[in-house]
């Protein structure tokens, strides 16, 4: 045992405080990476800004697929961590690492040959090139960011929360350093890429934060998981376990991001690149206020999948019921703060000339997201709680519930409003309802769980 496994094994409380803390700073960093872009990319002109915004659709899709292997590793893991079996939670990962190559090179392949019409699907058509630019670098290098966020999770899943937070802010504070040398020439240095700069910015920095991770597993006694290859065989019970909870959580982030993509499309029928710029870059702030929703999900499935191993049913219900209010509060005082400094916020991305107009829109979305925020709270907790179970499809249904109801919502508020404030509130409405769709199924979960969980157990001859 080693002090990150002792803690998921030990009080939920406390588990979820000192697994959720690490993870909140560490999505901090990560979402910092995409802000980072848009701060410095506003330099270049709107049509470079709308670019970061078209693109990151794609950015999506390779996190969507690393990210869903590595929460249902995660599960897997800390499943067979609770189960005090170390050689099934090695086995876990091992199958996770190998999945994750091969699923990398894949996409790799499948983006680079229709990274042209997806472009152009995307809403790209007018300003190509500067998307192209923007994209090539990234859908390149998707096995290393793919394997980042694998040993990410997996350092979360046997409860090492703050060295995989050590991991995202070493690549954020490296993309900060680096991006201004490659975009442009400070002091004369630097390469001078323009917005392409940006997108190797970010494949560097995630390539040496996967460094850092690798580095971790090989370190003797540096982590409680053995990461071999050595006499490797693929074991259809551990992956269908992964996938059990890992497909239903790559499709969530996928749908995200066709939304996001038909987002765009909408936007930029209702009011051109300017709107797309407005909606994707403010989203990024959005997202950055939403990390204790999003570090809920990545701290609670390892603490309640450790508790299910091990049968201690009474602690996955004690650990959602903690959790929900904990951060239930903690998104209501950012809401409210949000609110009232909503204009300051969009400052940092709206500070040139070219871009300076687009800040009361910014303004006016970050102020409507305050509304839809605190609900959020009970949907993303329940998707959690539906992940540690091994049931990814029940948050898959929530999450698109969620997402595809604001599409129509949206299109048919701006035909009765005709301005993008009315577009907000689409989402606003879409998310809300969403959101309290979730939260209500989850509480028939829980109950429906506590009543039969030894069913749902993958062992039932395992000790208690």
């Amino acid at each position: 045992m080693t002090k990150g496994t002792e803690l998921l094994m030990g009080n939920p409380k406390k588990a979820m405080i000192g697994m959720m803390v690490p993870v909140i700073v560490a999505m901090t960093f990560q979402s910092l990476n995409s802000v980072i872009n848009s701060v410095w990319v506003t330099g270049l002109g709107p049509d470079a800004l709308a670019a970061v915004g078209i693109v990151f659709p794609l950015f999506i899709i390779i996190l969507s697929v690393g990210n869903g292997i590595g929460v249902g590793a995660s599960q897997t893991v800390a499943m067979y961590i609770g189960m005090k079996d170390k050689k099934g939670a090695d086995r876990a990962a091992a199958q996770a690492l190998v999945m994750t190559i091969l699923g990398g090179i894949a996409v790799a392949i499948i983006l680079v040959a229709f990274l042209n019409p997806l472009l152009t699907f995307m809403g790209g058509d007018t300003i190509f090139d500067v998307c192209y630019a923007y994209a090539f670098p990234i859908v390149l290098f998707a096995p290393v960011m793919m394997l980042s966020a694998l040993f990410s999770n997996l350092l979360r899943a046997e409860g090492a929360a703050k060295k995989s937070m050590a991991i995202q802010i070493f690549a954020a504070t490296l993309n900060l350093i680096i991006d201004p040398f490659l975009i442009y020439k400070p002091f004369g240095l630097g390469f001078g890429l323009g917005i392409s700069g940006a997108a190797y910015g970010t494949v560097i920095a995630m390539f040496a934060s996967m460094l850092v991770g690798l580095y971790w597993f090989k370190k003797k006694d540096g982590t409680f998981l053995t990461l071999t290859l050595k006499k490797f065989e693929f074991d259809s019970v551990i992956c269908k376990q992964i996938f059990k909870v890992g497909i239903p959580a790559s499709l969530e982030m996928m749908i995200v991001s066709l939304v996001a993509i038909i987002m765009n499309n909408i936007l930029l029928w209702a009011g051109g690149s300017d709107a797309v710029a407005v909606y994707a870059n403010s989203w990024r702030i959005i997202n950055i206020l939403m990390i204790p929703l999003m570090s809920t999900g990545s701290a609670m499935i390892p603490v309640c999948a450790a508790a299910f191993g091990a049968k201690r049913f009474d602690r996955v219900r004690e650990t959602y019921r903690f959790t929900l209010k904990l951060v239930l509060v903690i998104m209501l005082i950012l809401s409210v703060i949000t609110f009232f400094t909503a204009e300051y916020m969009v400052t940092i991305i709206s500070y040139t000339e070219e871009t300076i107009h687009l800040r009361g829109d910014m303004t006016r979305l970050m102020r409507v997201a305050c509304f839809f925020l605190p609900f959020a709270s009970w949907g993303f907790t329940a998707s959690a709680l539906f992940q540690s179970l091994t049931l990814g499809t029940y948050s898959l249904v929530c999450t698109l519930i969620r997402n595809l109801m604001q599409l129509p919502l949206c299109v048919y508020f701006f035909t009765v409003g005709g301005s993008l404030d009315y577009i907000w509130w689409g989402i606003a409405a879409g998310q809300i309802t969403g959101s309290v769709v979730a939260g209500i199924w989850g509480e028939f979960v829980l109950r429906h769980f506590m009543k039969r969980a030894d069913k749902y157990h993958p062992r039932k001859d395992s000790s208690s």
